[in-house]
């Protein structure tokens, strides 16, 4: 039986640690911070991602399930203040709780490991290129968004930049997603288990004129209203062509850091927990690891080149283009599913799973 350590104790470092630990190995998972669920400002929050919450939790060995993990009911897109409702399960959507409450998807993982008899050392704070070169060989780094792990792997990053809020509510899963002339990008909000959480994003820094704007949509459009708007700066992995790898030196790479995010919409969960259990795989056998994991992020470079001819369109090419693509889906759902299916190959495993 040999030691692993894992870097790391969000979606993809927990379901890496539970697959070592279930391998045969000890297993120690290091977390920055000084309790589980990632940066407590942050949390709770509600990601949605596209998934067969079924095919992949049979992928990572867990049984993915309600009130972690739940069926998004509804899609709304306010595309330049024009409606746009679609059924969440049409797209495949789920919405996930994240953060250190009972019902996040975090704790469940956590739980997990627990039972699989995995350690964690809590408050342990790797930042610099010694910090982890100091690690044993092996070791999974798991690391996020935070670009310290970036720089000392020396691994492609982009900077995003935006606002967050939380407030409560009831209600069925939805979420909310906003294009508008404020953001290169997109807003959304979520809610699950009654939290909703929104996030507005940007390349650059982004205004208070802009998150109060969105501010005002929220109420307007949907009754909702957030007290207090918190900044917040990240790193994603979608600055390079070729961004997606699973070793940096001797480290094993899973998540964020290992570039499994699709560049186009930024959905990190399904990629996540996919590279999680990949990264538990190359402890054992590289070779079948490193298989999957090319063939798991072989549509990056596609959904790279999309998003980049996307940030090219001025605004008033979007406000033509995205109305008229959406519109034509919201009016022929059955008929263009086929080729939304393709469209969601660019997640990372999302339509390799459908074969295995």
């Amino acid at each position: 039986m040999s030691e692993v350590t894992v870097v790391g104790a969000g979606l993809a470092g927990l379901t890496a640690a539970i697959n070592c630990a279930r391998s045969g190995h000890e297993v120690k998972v290091l977390e920055r911070f000084d309790r589980l669920g990632g940066i407590p400002y942050i949390r709770p929050a509600v990601d949605v991602t596209p998934m067969e919450s079924e095919r992949l939790g049979k992928f990572i060995g867990v049984e993915l399930k309600p009130p972690y993990v739940v069926p998004t009911d509804e899609l709304v897109a306010y595309i330049y203040g024009r409606r746009f409702s679609f059924r969440g399960t049409t797209m495949y959507l789920h919405s996930v709780e994240r953060g250190s409450r009972s019902t996040s998807l975090d704790s469940y993982l956590y739980e997990l490991a627990l039972q699989e008899g995995v350690e964690f050392e809590f408050g342990s704070d790797l930042t610099s290129q010694q910090d982890f070169a100091s690690l044993p060989p092996n070791t999974i780094v798991a690391t996020g968004l935070f670009v310290e792990p970036f720089l000392a792997l020396r691994r492609p990053y982009l900077d995003i930049f935006g606002y967050i809020a939380k407030t409560r509510t009831e209600g069925p899963p939805r979420v909310l997603a906003f294009f508008d002339t404020y953001t290169k990008y997109y807003c959304y909000c979520a809610n699950q288990n009654g939290v909703a959480f929104v996030l507005a994003f940007d390349a650059g820094p982004v205004s208070e004129s802009m998150r109060n704007r969105l501010s005002r949509q929220l109420e307007d459009y949907e009754g909702l209203s957030f007290e207090e708007w918190i900044p917040h700066q990240g790193v994603v992995a979608t600055r390079a062509f070729g961004a997606p790898g699973l070793i940096s030196g001797q480290k094993v790479l899973a998540g964020t850091l290992a570039g499994m995010q699709d560049p186009f919409a930024l959905f990190g969960v399904h990629g996540s927990l996919v590279s999680g259990k990949i990264a538990a795989m190359a402890i054992d056998d590289w070779e079948r690891a490193w298989r999957l994991f090319s063939d798991f992020s072989s549509s990056y470079r596609y959904s790279w080149l999309a998003k980049r001819l996307f940030d090219l369109q001025p605004h008033w090419m979007r406000r033509i283009g995205l109305p008229l693509g959406v519109g034509l889906w919201s009016a022929f759902p059955d008929l263009l599913q086929p080729l939304m299916d393709r469209v969601y190959r660019v997640i990372p495993g999302f339509g390799k799973l459908r074969g295995m």
